[in-house]
C-alpha cells in the first residue's frame, strides 16, 4: 500500500494542488458575455421540465423566462445550464453576485475532474513519466486554464469532449459492454454540450468497421457492443437534452439548422484589420493556435505530428502492397495516435473548408486542445530516446517554471496570453474580447468613489451591465449606466471595438481623458477607466 501511495505521489500531488489553487482563485474571475443568456437558457429548460411534468416546484422563475424554447436556447444543450439552475433555484439565491460564483466554480470542477481522465488517456498511451509532464502541460495552458473558470461553452465542451475521447479510447481497446456503456453516456454528454461532440462516436464507430472488415472473429465479438454503443448513445443524446424530448429527430436536426444558418456577425480584429467573422482568411484559426500555445508544447506538437504522419504513410504503403499487414496501424498505441491526428487535423480542415464562423481567437476549436497535448507528448515520447529522463527534465522544466510564474504574475487575466511568436500585439489582434476584466474596473470605480449613484460611459463594444452582476447588491444599484457622454463621471473601455484602430483609440483618450487606471497584462491595456467631470 505504502508503495502504491509512494508510486503515485508525484500525481496525487500534482491534483491536489491544482484542486486547492482552484477552490481559492474561483472567484478571482469577471463574467463573460455567454454566461448571463446560458443562466437564461438553464432557467428555461427548468421552466420547461416543470411544466412538462407538472411538479410544483420553483413558481417563481422570473427574468423574462418562460416554458417555450426560443431560437438560442434551441440551439445548444442544458446538460451544465440546467443543474446550475436546478441548485441556483433550491437553494433560493437571488444575489447574481453568488450564482455566478457557483457557476464559475463547478465550471472548474468539471475541468478538473476532465484533467484526470485526461492524465488517464494519457496512460493509455504513455508510460507514467510522460503522462506526469503531458498532464503538467494541459494544466500551465494559460488561456485553457482561464477560461476553466468562466467559459461554459467551450472550456465545459472540452471537458466533456475530454471524457468521451478516454471511454471511446477505451471501447475501441477493449470492446465490453460496459465500456460501450460508459462510452455512450460520455458521448451523449459531449453532443449535449456541443453538437460537435458527435465526432467521437463517429470515430468509434470508423475504427470499429475497419477492424471488422479483415477479421470475422472480431466482428463476431465486437459487433453486438458496437450495436449496444450506438443505441444507447441516441438514447442518452435524447433523454439529457429536454428540447429533444418531444420530437427527437426533427428537433435535432432544427438544432443543426440553426447553428449553421445563424452565425454570429461580427468584426474581427485580425493582424490589424477588420474583418467579418463570417468570412476570415483560412489561416485564422492556425494563426491563433500557433500564438497563443506556449513555444515548448508548440515545438513538441510539430515533431509529433511528424512522427505520426510519417508511420501512418510508412504502414499505408505497407498496406497497399499487401505486405502481409491487415490494418494501417501496429497495435493500439499507433491506432491511438492516428485518432488524436486526424480529430485534431480533420477539424482544422473542416473548418477552413467550410469557412465557418469564428471570432474571440480560437475558443471555438478548444476541444482539440486535448489532441494537440497527446500529440506533444508523441513528440516528448520520442525525444526522450536520446536522453535520460533526468535530462529531458531539465531541458524542459524552465519553460514549464517559465510558464507558471507568467501565468502566476498574470493572475486572473492568463486569457490574454501571447507566445513569443508575435509582437506588438495590440495592434494586430484582440485582447479581452469577452470582457472578463470589465468586473475589475467596476470594482475599482465603486471603491474609490462613494458616491450613491455613479455614471458611466461605455466606449467600447463590450457589456459592462453583465459585469456589475458580479458585484455585491449595493454596489450595482450605485452603478448607472449612460449612453450620453457629458452625463458620465467616468467612461470605461476593455479596448474591443468594431472598428478604429484600439492603439489611436487609446491614445486620444488619454488626451481628452485622465486615466485614473488601467488593467495591464504584459505592458498591454486591456481595462482601463477614465475620470470625465
Amino acid at each position: 500500500m505504502k508503495h502504491q501511495i509512494k508510486e503515485h505521489l508525484p500525481v496525487i500531488l500534482i491534483f491536489t494542488v491544482f484542486l486547492i489553487v482552484g477552490f481559492f482563485i474561483f472567484d478571482d474571475f469577471g463574467i463573460s458575455w455567454d454566461e448571463y443568456y446560458h443562466r437564461i437558457n438553464g432557467l428555461v429548460a427548468l421552466n420547461f421540465v416543470r411544466e412538462m411534468f407538472a411538479l410544483e416546484i420553483y413558481p417563481g422563475i422570473q427574468h423574462g423566462t418562460n416554458i417555450e424554447f426560443n431560437e438560442s436556447t434551441k440551439s445548444y444543450g442544458v446538460i451544465f445550464d440546467l443543474p446550475m439552475a436546478i441548485i441556483e433555484k433550491f437553494f433560493n439565491i437571488n444575489d447574481s453576485h453568488i450564482y455566478f460564483k457557483i457557476r464559475h466554480f463547478f465550471n472548474f470542477l468539471i475541468f478538473y475532474i476532465s484533467s484526470i481522465f485526461f492524465y488517464l488517456l494519457l496512460r493509455l498511451r504513455f508510460n507514467k513519466s510522460l503522462s506526469i509532464i503531458g498532464i503538467i502541460f494541459f494544466i500551465l495552458s494559460p488561456r485553457i486554464f482561464a477560461d476553466s473558470f468562466y467559459n461554459m461553452k467551450d472550456l465545459v465542451f472540452l471537458s466533456f469532449f475530454t471524457l468521451s475521447l478516454y471511454f471511446g479510447v477505451k471501447f475501441l481497446n477493449k470492446p465490453t459492454y460496459s465500456n460501450a456503456l460508459l462510452a455512450s453516456i460520455t458521448s451523449a454528454v459531449s453532443i449535449d454540450v456541443r453538437i460537435l461532440g458527435i465526432i467521437v462516436p463517429f470515430i468509434i464507430i470508423f475504427f470499429s468497421m475497419i477492424s471488422f472488415l479483415d477479421n470475422k472473429k472480431i466482428f463476431k465479438e465486437s459487433f453486438k457492443k458496437l450495436a449496444l454503443f450506438t443505441f444507447l448513445l441516441c438514447f442518452f443524446v435524447v433523454l439529457f437534452w429536454p428540447f429533444l424530448w418531444l420530437d427527437p429527430l426533427n428537433n435535432f436536426i432544427t438544432s443543426i439548422k440553426l447553428l449553421s444558418a445563424y452565425p454570429m456577425r461580427l468584426s474581427v480584429f485580425y493582424f490589424g484589420d477588420y474583418i467579418s467573422s463570417t468570412n476570415l482568411p483560412w489561416h485564422y484559426p492556425i494563426v491563433w493556435i500557433f500564438i497563443t500555445t506556449p513555444i515548448t508544447y508548440l515545438s513538441f506538437f510539430i515533431l509529433g505530428s511528424i512522427l505520426i504522419f510519417y508511420k501512418f504513410s510508412k504502414r499505408f504503403i505497407q498496406l497497399s502492397n499487401k505486405a502481409g499487414y491487415t490494418d494501417p496501424w501496429h497495435g493500439n498505441s499507433e491506432r491511438m495516435d492516428i485518432i488524436f491526428f486526424l480529430i485534431f487535423y480533420f477539424t482544422i480542415f473542416l473548418v477552413i473548408q467550410l469557412n465557418s464562423t469564428l471570432y474571440g481567437g480560437w475558443r471555438h476549436l478548444y476541444f482539440i486542445y486535448p489532441c494537440l497535448i497527446l500529440i506533444s507528448v508523441r513528440g516528448l515520447e520520442y525525444v526522450s530516446k536520446f536522453f535520460k529522463f533526468k535530462y529531458l527534465i531539465y531541458l524542459i522544466m524552465p519553460f514549464i517554471i517559465y510558464t507558471f510564474i507568467w501565468m502566476s504574475k498574470n493572475h486572473p487575466y492568463q486569457y490574454v496570453y501571447f507566445n513569443a511568436l508575435v509582437n506588438n500585439i495590440d495592434k494586430k489582434f484582440e485582447l479581452d474580447y469577452w470582457g472578463t476584466s470589465n468586473k475589475d474596473t467596476l470594482t475599482f470605480i465603486v471603491k474609490h468613489d462613494n458616491s450613491k449613484k455613479i455614471n458611466i460611459f461605455v466606449n467600447s463594444v463590450s457589456e459592462y451591465y453583465f459585469s456589475s452582476l458580479m458585484l455585491t447588491e449595493k454596489d450595482k444599484k450605485r452603478l448607472n449606466f449612460v449612453d450620453d457622454i457629458s452625463k458620465a463621471d467616468y467612461l470605461v473601455t476593455n479596448h474591443y471595438y468594431q472598428k478604429g484602430n484600439p492603439v489611436k483609440i487609446n491614445e486620444d483618450l488619454k488626451k481628452k481623458y485622465k486615466l485614473l487606471n488601467q488593467v495591464t497584462v504584459d505592458n498591454l491595456a486591456i481595462n482601463s477607466v477614465y475620470k470625465i467631470n
